[in-house]
Order: C-alpha cells, then structure tokens, then sequence
C-alpha cells in the first residue's frame, strides 16, 4: 500500500515550497512503484492560487476529510488568512486521531493557532516570519533549522527546504 500524504494549500501558498515537497515522493515512486500517494486539499474544495499566481486543482476541501495519516499544511505569505474554528477544530480531530500535523513555510503558524503544537515540539517557520512566529507565539519555540522532523509534527522553512525534509523522510 502506497503512503497518502495530504496537503492543505492555502491561498497564496508558495508554490517552491509545495512542488518541493511532492517531487521527491514523485521521483522515489519511480525508484519503486507505488511508495507514495498525495492528495491536494483546499479550504473549499475549489482550485487555490498559489503566492505566484499558479492555480492547482484540490481534490476536495479540508472539512470533507474525515481521517487521514499526513497532513502538512502549506501557506504563504499571509498564512492565517483563511484561518476559521472550523479550520481549528478539523486540525485538532486530526491531532486527537494520531495523525501527523506538518507546516511548510509559514504552515506553522496555522498548527499553532488551531493549538496542536506545544512547548514541547521541535519547530521552524520560513526565515521571514520566524520573529512574526516568536512575537505570536511566545510559548513555542521556533529554530531557525531548514526542517524539524519530531514524532507527531514535522515543520520546514519552505522553498527547497521541502527537497531536503522529503529526502529525509523517504
């Protein structure tokens, strides 16, 4: 059985850092057939334009997603945007359910205003928003490392970041 990872793009996602993401499971599936499958998210169902302008096709909305294994959440430059209860409470069933929560570039700051990452979680946020990071979120603490890979929450700086967090996974 192949590994779902899902992504939740979020309007004006970086496009770098979630095509960063999905090449390295595309190019490991060709290595060994089936390893990995991915599912693109969306708030409403509909296609999401990244930071750059590129349009993706989701595959459903967030909320229709009862279980899943994997999920990182891909934002950009305004990350909490489109950040609703909802949105909260989708990612904390998640969290209750054991899945994996991740942010790419500034995805972290979603996991943090919905309340699933703690003191405890290793953590980073794209190098532009760490101080915006640190300011909102004063209990948390955020590196500066490219990616942080902890048991249940995996976080990266975005951009081709994602190469390097992907490959480690693998």
């Amino acid at each position: 059985m192949p590994e779902d990872i899902s992504f939740l793009l979020l309007p004006g996602f970086s496009a770098i850092g979630f095509m960063s993401a999905v090449e390295p499971l595309r190019v490991a599936n060709r290595f060994r057939e089936n390893l990995y499958r991915w599912h693109i998210l969306s708030v409403d169902g509909a296609p999401v334009a990244a930071s750059n302008g590129i349009s993706l096709n989701a595959e459903a909305a967030f909320d229709t997603v009862k279980e899943l294994r994997t999920l990182f959440v891909v934002a950009g430059f305004e990350p909490l945007a489109c950040y609703t209860r909802g949105l909260g409470n989708w990612l904390k069933r998640l969290d209750r359910s054991g899945a994996t929560l991740g942010g790419i570039d500034t995805g972290s700051f979603v996991l943090a205003e919905a309340g699933v990452l703690s003191p405890a979680d290793s953590l980073t946020v794209h190098w532009e928003a760490l101080s915006a990071f640190r300011e909102r979120y004063p209990a948390l603490t955020a590196s500066q490392e490219l990616f942080e890979i902890g048991e249940h929450r995996i976080t990266c700086a975005g951009g081709t970041a994602s190469i390097d967090m992907m490959l480690d996974l693998i």
